[in-house]
C-alpha cells in the first residue's frame, strides 16, 4: 500500500501547526487590562427574555461596549452567569458581518469581523467564525473561517474548518532615515586663492600715545 496519501496528511498537519504556532507569536500584543473590570453595556431597538431564564435575544442595530472593547451586529443572544444572572458569561452577535474593536495598553487599534462574534465575557475570548479577519495595527492581519482573539492579552489564534486555509500577512518593520552624505573634497567649493604679495602697513613717524590709566580699579 502507498504511504504517499499518508505523507500528504502528515506535512499538511505539521504545516497548519507551524503556522497557528506563527499566528500565536505574531499576535500577542497587550490588550487593555482596564476592560474586563468595565460593565457591559449592551444596546438594541428591541428584546426579548429576562435574565433569570439565563438568556436575552436583543434585535436591531445591537451594540455592546465594555471599555474601550465594542462590538455590533443585527442580531445578539446575551447568556447570563448561571451562578449569578446579574453577570454577562457569553454574549453571541450575527451580522453581515459583525465587527468588534479594542483599543491596546500601547494605544494601537484592533479590529476585526465575521459571520458570528461570540464574545466569552468569563474567558475574556472573542471568536470570530466566517470570512473572520482580524487586524492589529502596524503589525498585520489575520484572516481564517475561524479565529479567536483574548481580549485580555491580545493573543490570536487562526484555525481552518472544513478543509479551508488560514493566511497572515505582518507589516514590514519600517526602515530608519538615512542621513545624507557630507560633501567630499571634490565637490567642496574652492577656497579663495592667496595674495600673491602682502604689503605691510607703514610705520607710523609719531610714536603712540600711552593710553590714560583705568579708573576703575581696586586702590
Amino acid at each position: 500500500m502507498s504511504t504517499a496519501p499518508l505523507h500528504r496528511t502528515r506535512t499538511r498537519v505539521e504545516w497548519l501547526a507551524l503556522l497557528v504556532a506563527a499566528f500565536c507569536a505574531c499576535g500577542v500584543a497587550q490588550a487593555k487590562q482596564s476592560d474586563k473590570d468595565q460593565p457591559i453595556n449592551i444596546n438594541a431597538s428591541s428584546f426579548a427574555g429576562s435574565q433569570d431564564s439565563g438568556k436575552i435575544i436583543f434585535t436591531g442595530n445591537v451594540t455592546l461596549d465594555q471599555g474601550t472593547f465594542k462590538a455590533d451586529g443585527s442580531q445578539a443572544t446575551g447568556y447570563t452567569d448561571p451562578d449569578d444572572t446579574s453577570q454577562w458569561q457569553r454574549v453571541v452577535l450575527v451580522g453581515s458581518p459583525a465587527h468588534f474593536q479594542q483599543t491596546q495598553d500601547n494605544g494601537t487599534q484592533v479590529h476585526g469581523q465575521g459571520a458570528t462574534i461570540d464574545y466569552k465575557v468569563s474567558e475574556n475570548t472573542v471568536i470570530l467564525t466566517g470570512n473572520a479577519v482580524v487586524v492589529q495595527q502596524g503589525k498585520g492581519e489575520f484572516h481564517g473561517e475561524r479565529l479567536v482573539y483574548n481580549t485580555d492579552t491580545g493573543e490570536i489564534q487562526g484555525s481552518p474548518v472544513s478543509g479551508g486555509r488560514v493566511h497572515i500577512t505582518l507589516q514590514p518593520r519600517s526602515k530608519p532615515a538615512t542621513a545624507k552624505p557630507a560633501p567630499t573634497s571634490a565637490n567642496a567649493p574652492a577656497s579663495a586663492p592667496a595674495s600673491a604679495s602682502t604689503t605691510s602697513a607703514p610705520a607710523s613717524a609719531t610714536p603712540s600715545t600711552p593710553a590714560p590709566a583705568s579708573t576703575s580699579g581696586t586702590h
